[in-house]
């Protein structure tokens, strides 16, 4: 027992030592990672490299690899933090309402992702360029995998509000991963406009165009205009309170939008 207690003792104040330098290591994985984030954001993919990167944060080359081994490793980490960063954001604002009213809670994720690329232009703009390019950027599984997870994991609550929203009748049944990947294609791709309107200005209303694309995506996959309406803040909410329970049967979303 004595030689357990000690033994317990030497696990603790070691695991105390070490937590000042892992603390250390993810401050100064993080300036990298943010220096990464401006490095390409401002210049371009070409732009980055290891040394370029070193001098931005007053490393040597040598020093660096020892928080990433290479260019590809890099990249995989700067995408997967900024999708961590998107997806908690994501997911707290459709946690933020009930799970019976799924289409607010898809309007209020379309809200948090509007907010988070006007928070983060930087970071946003790494996504941007990486979505963008046709060259295949992580070759290697390594590298690919854990970037692609972080893409899924992302978009899922917002596959999981499309999902709760066909079970519970305020849309048909439809694929779930086509829609997400539709309503993501339309934000993303809008949030590209603004480049254009820096040149033409007034010619560009970004936020009514991403309502406008929502709500007609929604009422195409079977959303009745007024509750598609209300969910995204074209008008009251027809009811705040709770619905009541039903024998299983599913409303017809088709009859409310024929009406509308």
């Amino acid at each position: 027992m004595v030689h357990e207690s000690a033994t317990a003792r030497s696990v603790v104040v070691e695991g105390a030592a070490r937590a000042p330098r892992a603390r250390r290591r993810d401050a100064n994985l993080g300036r990298i990672l943010e220096a990464a984030t401006r490095l390409v954001a401002d210049e371009g993919l070409d732009a980055l490299s290891m040394t370029r990167l070193a001098e931005a944060v007053d490393y040597t080359p040598g020093a660096l690899y020892r928080y990433v081994d290479s260019k590809d490793a890099l990249l995989s980490l700067l995408v997967q933090r900024i999708l961590d960063d998107l997806r908690a954001e994501l997911t707290t604002a459709g946690a933020a309402l009930p799970a019976w009213s799924p289409l607010e809670r898809i309007a209020a994720m379309i809200r948090a992702y509007r907010g988070f690329l006007a928070r983060e232009p930087h970071r946003f703009g790494v996504l941007a360029i990486a979505l963008a390019t046709p060259r295949v950027l992580l070759a290697t599984p390594t590298h690919a995998a854990p970037a692609t997870a972080a893409v899924v994991a992302t978009l899922q609550p917002l596959a999981e509000a499309l999902i709760a929203a066909a079970v519970n009748g305020q849309l048909e049944p439809g694929d779930p991963v086509e829609r997400t990947l539709a309503l993501f294609a339309l934000l993303h791709g809008l949030a590209q406009l603004p480049k254009l309107a820096h040149h033409l200005p007034g010619a560009f209303d970004v936020e009514r165009l991403v309502r406008a694309g929502t709500r007609a995506l929604l009422i195409g996959w079977g959303g009745p205009p007024a509750t598609v309406d209300a969910a995204l803040g074209h008008a009251p909410h027809p009811s705040r309170a709770r619905p009541a329970a039903t024998t299983g049967a599913r409303p017809k979303a088709t009859s409310a939008r024929r009406s509308s």
